[in-house]
């Protein structure tokens, strides 16, 4: 059937549909008296495989029995325009069972897999270098808040948007090391894990008055809203920490070399004493010597 007649056909059972009120029930194909169970609409194709419309509002492509209101069963395609590939739902006996987005030759793409090592595979053409997999926006402004990119060195860069250019009222922190000892650090695990998994970390709350930067607020009820940590939040504190210790250890050091130093002069005072004290018990001795032999 051609496409005209098609779709003549199908308009045609949506006027019916619409113009009674007894349940209308079409069926297209090459045995158009059994039309599948529940359906208003039947399309059958020359290898018998059904496209239907059931009283629920269900819609199956490439199924009678559809599982959900669009079930398309098979390879699917979506077209930005003519000749463009944009997307498409494949299936395969191996690995590549999934879902492809993609947009222009030469873009990124970005495939879901069902089965194999890779549950989601993003990938980037060959021969690209130094450009974003991810990009995290506010308002449509690109690369405003982060993005995932690719090093060009085969490693992946996690970057937050740091431009001093976009920043204001920049002054020194009073996060270092007096608010990291107050942090507590605990070993737990977590109540979902029936393993009862050993975890080493913060707790949420706690650190939220401590350092309110790494932590996002929850609600009331934490299977849904639970509070959140960002342990990354934590390396300027570190830094600053390590800083101010590294002050620390570079001013006993320069205590210790002065230190050092005058136990140097004392040590040199002291040997120079203790010369002239046996030079005195030498001259001492040879005077009593002296004396003695004249009696």
């Amino acid at each position: 059937m051609k496409t005209k007649q098609l779709l003549s056909a199908i308009a045609f059972a949506v006027a019916a549909t619409a113009s009674t009120a007894s349940m209308a029930q079409v069926k297209i194909g090459a045995n158009p008296t059994a039309i599948s169970t529940g359906a208003h609409l039947d399309v059958e194709s020359s290898i018998n495989t059904h496209t239907v419309v059931l009283q629920s509002g269900a819609v199956g492509i490439n199924t009678a029995l559809p599982q959900a209101w669009l079930d398309i069963r098979g390879t699917t395609k979506i077209l930005s325009q003519p000749g463009e590939q944009t997307g498409t739902i494949w299936t395969g006996t191996s690995n590549i069972d999934g879902v492809e987005i993609s947009a222009g030759a030469g873009d990124a793409w970005v495939g879901i897999q069902r089965r194999g090592g890779a549950p989601l595979h993003l990938s980037k053409p060959t021969g690209t270098i130094e450009e974003s997999f991810i990009i995290f926006s506010v308002s449509g402004v690109p690369g405003g808040v982060g993005a995932i990119t690719y090093n060009g060195a085969g490693g992946v860069i996690y970057g937050t948007t740091s431009d001093k250019r976009l920043k204001e009222n920049i002054h020194a922190t009073k996060f270092g090391l007096e608010a990291l000892k107050a942090v507590k650090i605990y070993d737990y695990n977590y109540k979902a894990d029936s393993k009862k998994k050993l975890a080493t970390g913060v707790l949420a709350q706690e650190l939220h008055q401590i350092y309110p930067q790494a932590v996002r607020v929850g609600g009331d009820d934490e299977k849904t809203k639970p509070w959140q940590v960002d342990y990354s939040k934590l390396v300027p504190m570190l830094v600053k920490s390590v800083q101010e210790l590294n002050e620390k250890v570079e001013s006993l050091e320069s205590e210790k070399s002065q230190l050092s130093a005058e136990l140097k002069r004392k040590e040199a005072s002291y040997t120079e004493l203790n010369n002239r004290v046996s030079q005195l018990e030498r001259l001492f001795s040879g005077a009593n010597n002296t004396k003695s032999v004249s009696r």
